[in-house]
């Protein structure tokens, strides 16, 4: 995980090395929220298979504001770039979340494992388990991240909808393995 702690955001080492653990059993992997690349690094340096990045690079309203004002619209997916540049299996798509789970859906792509870290409203999360969910093929791993206090509606939308609910110990990805 050296490459994601070199590279900004939010994401701590429990988390990135889960992640990087993950992506060595899995080979279609779907990242939803892929911000400046941290977790992207995480996956893409630790599969043999394929990484699908979808996000806006438009940040989520309010919530990324502070981080994007002042900047061009081009600078978030820049920083992206820019970060993951060496990453050779890496599927770009510059679309929302639920766009992308349909033009995976569309392409008949398999998936083994769904990480989601987009917006954090309860909709949205929502809007995104149920979009990504059916897309995982049985015995997958499903998880995302944002599993803390101060994110009580991500708490909220992962116990409503799905069960068996674990936690990364000391971090904050909650997973299932379907």
């Amino acid at each position: 995980i050296e490459a994601a702690l070199k590279t900004e955001g939010w994401m701590d080492a429990p988390d990135l090395t889960f992640l990087a653990e993950q992506a060595r059993k899995h080979t279609g992997i779907a990242e939803v929220g892929s911000w400046m690349g941290r977790s992207t690094r995480a996956l893409a340096d630790n599969t043999i298979g394929i990484v699908h990045c979808v996000d806006t690079w438009r940040g989520s309203g309010l919530e990324h504001e502070p981080w994007l004002k002042g900047k061009s619209p081009e600078w978030l997916f820049e920083q992206f770039s820019k970060n993951t540049k060496a990453c050779n299996n890496l599927r770009i798509f510059r679309m929302t979340s639920l766009e992308g789970a349909q033009r995976l859906k569309d392409m008949n792509q398999t998936l083994d494992m769904v990480f989601i870290d987009a917006s954090h409203d309860y909709e949205n999360v929502k809007a995104d388990i149920l979009a990504w969910k059916p897309l995982l093929k049985q015995g997958g791993m499903f998880c995302g991240h944002d599993y803390q206090d101060c994110w009580p509606e991500v708490i909220k939308a992962v116990h409503e909808l799905l069960t068996g609910v674990k936690i990364v110990q000391g971090g904050s990805i909650w997973y299932t393995e379907e």
